[in-house]
């Protein structure tokens, strides 16, 4: 991945953020009342944690850690590096969970699990978006 593809990544998710405060702001019964805010709030969930990992993929591979086999590893490695809090990473392995529950799982995916994530732990997404942003920043020469 170039150091190009991180910006887009980076563009994505912040874009990602503000359109799911859209549907954090229905009430539940709003909410579940229009299939497009299941489905389309689920692609934007997907794609935002899938963002995140591609970035921390890109840091791990910049500075020469050892490559993760999986998803979850990517978050392990980060952390075991010292890059990413030891509790804030029980909370990303569980963000990277669900982005595989969203991927192969799609049909049994909870609706009011679902609002939950958008109501109460979207600051998760913007709490591992800051981490990612920080060590880029503190080590400017990744590449």
């Amino acid at each position: 991945m170039k150091k190009e593809d991180i910006q887009t990544k980076i563009d994505v998710i912040f874009d990602n953020l503000e359109k799911l405060k859209f549907f954090s702001s229905k009430t539940y019964d709003e909410f579940i009342a229009d299939f497009r805010n299941i489905d389309a709030s689920l692609h934007i969930l997907q794609t935002s944690i899938q963002a995140l990992l591609d970035i921390g993929s890109y840091i791990i591979a910049s500075l020469g850690l050892k490559t993760p086999n999986t998803n979850t590893e990517i978050i392990e490695v980060l952390s075991e590096a010292g890059h990413i809090a030891k509790d804030m990473a029980e909370t990303y392995i569980k963000m990277s969970q669900f982005r595989n529950r969203i991927v192969h799982l799609y049909n049994q995916i909870d609706k009011k699990t679902l609002y939950n994530i958008l109501v109460n732990e979207l600051d998760d997404i913007k709490k591992f978006y800051a981490t990612l942003l920080k060590i880029i920043e503190k080590h400017k020469n990744l590449d």
